[in-house]
């Protein structure tokens, strides 16, 4: 799916058990990050995916019109309650050439008993082999990789290499090869990742095979419908896993879902619909499924005016809630995780160079606070700062 910047990178009716979402409390932890994606937890720290500002080439015409540029400024920033630093620099980034905004980089991350992992997002339409022969770095894009012991890397999967050699959503009518990993789940030995080029949910054992897991057509199926373009992956409190859509151009209001997919077969189900661009998902340990909207009122310009991002509480039977937050609290929020102190954490700015941050969201449920967990982040952890 052509993606425009963001990933170059509300009409629900509501049950009585649906669970309270409001009074929230607002702080921002973390400050200066380039293009921050999602987010997780993992033993006494919190760690950030920074897209980057790409860099100095090669430059490509952006789906925008305007040039994007290659560069080694993808990270990952480590937040704790001594600060916040850089763990991880020098990985692959593409993004506008005046701005460094709307950048395509290290994006998902599961942290996890088993390991560190996560994904370098793109080439999105762009061909790797071509970048990567004027920089080595783009060889990144299109991968998932694993931190290891002194910040060594160990690419794991390659996405792209999948996609250009099996472009499975060309059966359902969506043709050209396009790749962007924006997510990966760590699942007993398995790597679930979520292709939002390939409009796939791929299944793989790290350093082996790779398989598709579940496909999403265009709505209507077609080179002219509306792609699906997944965006998030979690497991869900019965083993089932939940994927977010953002939904292609033009971004229509209200057309993204939360599916629930079998996690042995990849028969997929709309679990909650009625959504705008969602960018990721979280379980918290009540079994309430948060789900974040980059653009509640569209990425679509002439559609949506407005920047704002939109979280919403979704019980166990998908009826919803938006939780209350002042208008410009979120704006163009990119990842959302759960902690166990009790409070959400999302990326914000999602689409600006040295703009980003990460805000602590403490959510009141039904006059207590109550803690949350992403989907089983391994390790202790504290207050992360």
């Amino acid at each position: 799916m052509r993606m425009r910047r963001l990933l170059l990178l509300a009409g629900a009716v509501l049950a009585l058990s649906a669970p309270a979402a409001n009074a929230a409390k607002v702080e921002t932890i973390a400050t200066g990050l380039d293009n921050p994606r999602h987010l997780a937890f993992g033993g006494h720290a919190l760690f950030v995916m920074e897209a980057g500002r790409g860099g100095e080439g090669p430059c490509v015409p952006g789906p925008e019109g305007g040039p994007v540029c290659v560069g080694d400024t993808g990270a990952i920033t480590m937040v704790t309650r001594h600060g916040q630093r850089r763990i991880v620099e020098g990985l692959a980034s593409f993004a506008e050439e005046e701005t460094g905004n709307g950048a395509i980089g290290p994006h998902g991350i599961d942290v996890s008993r088993h390991g560190f992992f996560f994904t370098n997002g793109g080439p999105t339409g762009l061909n790797r082999d071509d970048l990567a022969a004027e920089n080595p770095v783009a060889d990144l894009f299109g991968r998932v990789l694993a931190l290891k012991r002194h910040g060594r890397l160990a690419r794991l999967v390659d996405v792209w290499d999948f996609e250009r050699d099996n472009n499975p959503d060309e059966e359902v009518g969506t043709p050209g090869i396009d790749s962007n990993a924006v997510d990966v789940l760590e699942d007993d030995g398995k790597l679930i990742i979520a292709d939002a080029g390939g409009n796939t949910l791929l299944k793989a054992r790290p350093k082996g095979s790779v398989r598709v897991l579940s496909l999403f057509p265009s709505t209507p199926p077609g080179p002219d419908g509306v792609q699906a373009v997944p965006t998030g992956v979690v497991k869900g409190p019965h083993g089932d896993y939940f994927m977010s859509q953002l939904t292609g151009f033009p971004f229509p209001v209200g057309a993204a879902n939360v599916f629930r997919v079998d996690r042995r077969t990849g028969e997929a189900e709309v679990f909650a619909s009625g959504f705008t661009n969602i960018m990721d998902l979280a379980f918290d340990k009540h079994g309430t499924l948060w789900v974040l909207e980059i653009d509640h009122d569209s990425l679509f310009g002439p559609v949506g005016p407005s920047t704002d991002g939109a979280i919403f509480a979704v019980d166990r039977k998908g009826n919803k809630k938006q939780l209350e937050l002042e208008p410009g609290t979120l704006t163009h929020p990119g990842g959302i995780t759960v902690g166990k102190d009790g409070a959400l954490y999302v990326t914000n700015h999602a689409d600006e160079a040295g703009n980003g941050e990460v805000l602590r969201i403490k959510v009141r449920r039904g006059g207590h606070h109550h803690g949350h967990h992403r989907h089983h982040h391994g390790g202790r952890h504290h207050r992360p700062y």
